[in-house]
């Protein structure tokens, strides 16, 4: 049991220093953005960027989320899981290529981007199933390799951006996609000894999983942009700044809590799946994200007014008022991880579902009340306790299925086959 738990703690050790640098890089890249663009190629960026989010979160919910679930099979067949992801990110980079068609009409900056994009979404999708694979297989070192060598790569093309005085769009991303998407070609020499075979096989044995994923995802992201669009029109444009301020200075503990729960996931179905194991490694994992949420909020209230200037601009002064609901909101966050990890290790995937959406509505209705009262401000510490409720009942759900001994949900296809060949459908 010892050396288990030495081996869990060396794991998220690596996966801590990776999300570090994963989250750093994402504000990094962020903020270099503002920098070498000028203030409307970095407004259509932003939009860019926006979608580059989407079409990972697809991407994500329909074949790395469910995989972690099914690590053992992952393990065995990452070859299939290559494939279907790789299908995917053509059929998402034809989406992307069309809309940058349609874009270039209206401003031809942002369709050069979307073009550059779409050319690089196939490898930038293999990217981050990379990082996923290297959880599902418990080897976060690959995850390590893959965000440090998109990282390097994109401070050494930014280098020379600056040193060019270069402030194209489609330039600058070319080489952040680009330098993501060469770590995509790194992820397919790490697993070089798998074979590939372009099939969506896998997306389909695992549909069940897959689409309460992906619906968890959209609401999600859907309440969001509705959110913004509300408070928008209720605070005004500079509030929704300010949010997005705010938001923005939470990006690495957003991050690092992404990875810590796909890991806690893995180490719950790898686990025997007794309630005290459960619960010691949901304790965790909370423990650890609502830590790593602490040293972001203190350091989003320590931040100097000279150095919040300079990584936000004027967007500060709007962003500075709401960093201690910020910095609460994370906090609550934290606190659930462990609770989510555990339920969908335990693959009780409906019932996270319909925890993902009561939570969703019940943020919206917050998120309204609070800007009605105070503007951005109430918006923000209503997000808060959305959340903090929101983590009461992910614990409260994971207690009451583990106390009622609830079985797990109906098998996939996967999960029905006795026994797992190797060589199935790898040739």
């Amino acid at each position: 049991m010892k050396s288990t738990e030495q081996s869990s703690g060396r794991r998220l050790g690596v996966l801590t220093i990776d999300q570090a640098i994963a989250g750093a890089s994402n504000v990094l890249m962020l903020v270099l953005a503002a920098r070498v663009l000028p203030v409307a190629s970095f407004g259509l960026f932003s939009i860019v960027f926006l979608t580059y989010g989407l079409i990972q979160g697809v991407a994500r919910a329909l074949v790395g989320d469910p995989m972690l679930m099914h690590s053992a099979e992952a393990e065995e067949r990452a070859g299939d899981a290559i494939g279907a992801s790789t299908i995917l990110g053509f059929g998402l980079a034809v989406f992307v290529l069309v809309g940058g068609v349609v874009a270039h009409i209206w401003d031809s900056r942002l369709g050069d981007a979307f073009l550059v994009l779409a050319v690089c979404i196939p490898l930038l999708i293999l990217q981050d199933l990379g990082r996923y694979l290297g959880f599902a297989m418990q080897r976060p070192a690959r995850a390590l390799v893959l965000d440090v060598v998109w990282l390097v790569l994109v401070l050494a093309g930014t280098g020379v951006l600056i040193l060019t005085d270069s402030d194209r769009l489609w330039v600058f991303i070319a080489v952040w996609a680009g330098s993501g998407a060469a770590a995509g070609l790194i992820m397919l020499w790490q697993l070089r000894t798998s074979r590939i075979r372009l099939s969506l096989d896998w997306l389909r044995e695992t549909w069940s999983d897959s689409w309460r994923y992906l619906a968890a995802y959209t609401a999600a992201g859907g309440s969001a942009l509705l959110t913004a669009v509300l408070t928008t029109a209720i605070a005004g444009a500079k509030a929704m700044g300010g949010i997005q301020g705010a938001l923005l200075l939470q990006r690495p503990f957003v991050v690092f809590q992404i990875a810590s729960m796909a890991s806690g996931v893995v180490e719950v179905s790898r686990s025997s799946k007794q309630s005290a194991d459960v619960i010691r490694m949901g304790t965790r994992i909370s423990a650890l994200t609502t830590a790593v949420a602490v040293v972001n909020g203190v350091i989003l209230l320590m931040l100097p007014d000279a150095l919040g200037e300079g990584l936000l601009g004027d967007t500060w002064s709007e962003a500075h008022p709401l960093l201690l609901a910020s910095a609460a909101q994370i906090a609550m966050m934290g606190m659930m991880s462990g609770a989510r990890s555990g339920l969908l290790g335990l693959r009780a995937v409906k019932l996270a579902l319909r925890i993902d959406i009561t939570k969703t509505v019940l943020i919206i209705v917050l998120t309204v009340v609070g800007v009605l009262i105070n503007g951005a401000l109430g918006g923000m510490w209503a997000v808060a306790i959305g959340h903090g409720i929101g983590a009461i009942i992910w614990w409260a759900a994971l207690l009451f299925h583990l106390r009622t001994g609830v079985p797990p949900e109906p098998a996939t296809e996967l999960e029905n086959e006795p026994v797992i060949d190797p060589s199935r459908g790898l040739s």
